[in-house]
């Protein structure tokens, strides 16, 4: 669990802190996605988790310790930082690059060997083609594969990120989105997010933190937002479109109903509400038919259901 209270960052002369007195509890295992314009202070606000920045005042409590006292250095060896750019040193191995920090906490060959063949296939890249590869072979996407891969070896309890999928193209975006939500399944790691993106803010946080001018305006669900933004600056930094924005939180699969609807379109269990009412347009299916991953047809979700958002769902 991660704690902030009252956190404030001046710099210099400044007559407006860059952060003005957040208070965030980020619970264990959970995603909390940062967001807001341009300046609103969620950058230093993570950078002040790993103390990259020095609060100006505050406390910040990581596993019930306050870390305000700790070696900074020794802290950030407890934490993954996982950046846009990547960051991965251009003269090392990809097997090279991962083992830094294990190297740093004097982790044997075998152990650490074994941690980078274990996080490449977390990643998914072949650990016997990708140890030996030098950065500049890789895509974008086996970069950042590699970025996480590394920001995760010695187990942090804590990972931070940095517009981590901001450098990739959006095809090979939403793909590394969706493997990192099952990689975080697996691995059950507190993870703060800096993102200018509200779609994968909504679609990567189990909570999302807006904020704006260095204050915390909002922090709850995706859906909590969506539905009760807590003003009408949230209310304007979310959009008009937020009713069909939570009909993307939620996949057909979650609100299935059961039996077949004859005639009607067939989805796959992990499409999101949003997908099947843009199946249903122009249709005058009753609904959609919801398939397992074999094919199978499991149930379905009714037109009426989709369009309460799944309330509806049996």
């Amino acid at each position: 669990m991660i704690r902030l209270e009252g956190i404030t960052k001046r710099f210099g002369a400044s007559p407006r802190p860059s952060v003005d007195d957040v208070s965030i509890e980020m619970p264990e295992g959970t995603t909390t996605a940062l967001i807001g314009p341009s300046g609103c202070g969620k950058t230093t606000t993570m950078r002040m988790i790993n103390r990259m920045i020095e609060p100006t005042s505050g406390r910040i409590f990581i596993e019930g310790q306050d870390v305000t006292g700790l070696d900074p250095v020794l802290l950030r060896r407890r934490i993954g930082y996982v950046i846009q750019q990547i960051g991965l040193f251009p003269h090392m191995t990809v097997a090279e690059n991962i083992a830094t920090v294990p190297k740093l906490l004097g982790w044997t060959r075998a152990r650490t060997d074994a941690r980078i063949d274990e996080l490449l296939s977390l990643v998914g890249l072949e650990p016997e083609r990708f140890r030996a590869m030098m950065p500049h072979r890789l895509s974008g996407g086996q970069r950042q594969r590699v970025g996480v891969a590394r920001a995760l070896a010695a187990d942090p309890p804590v990972m931070l990120m940095d517009e981590p999928f901001g450098a990739i193209d959006p095809i090979a975006r939403e793909r590394l989105q969706d493997e990192f939500k099952e990689i975080l399944k697996r691995v059950r790691k507190t993870i703060v997010m800096v993102t200018h993106d509200l779609d994968e803010a909504m679609k990567m946080g189990d909570r999302v933190a807006i904020m704006r001018d260095g204050h915390l305006v909002q922090y709850a669900t995706p859906d909590e937002i969506l539905a009760a933004p807590a003003d009408p600056f949230v209310e304007s930094f979310v959009g008009p479109d937020r009713a069909l924005k939570r009909l993307s939180l939620r996949t057909v699969g979650s609100v299935l109903q059961p039996g077949v609807l004859p005639g009607a379109p067939v989805m796959n269990s992990s499409g999101s509400l949003r997908e099947a009412l843009a199946r249903l347009i122009g249709s005058s299916a009753p609904g959609v038919n919801v398939a397992a991953a074999d094919g199978a047809v499991i149930g379905h979700v009714s037109r009426e259901a989709i369009l309460g958002g799944g309330n509806e769902a049996a």
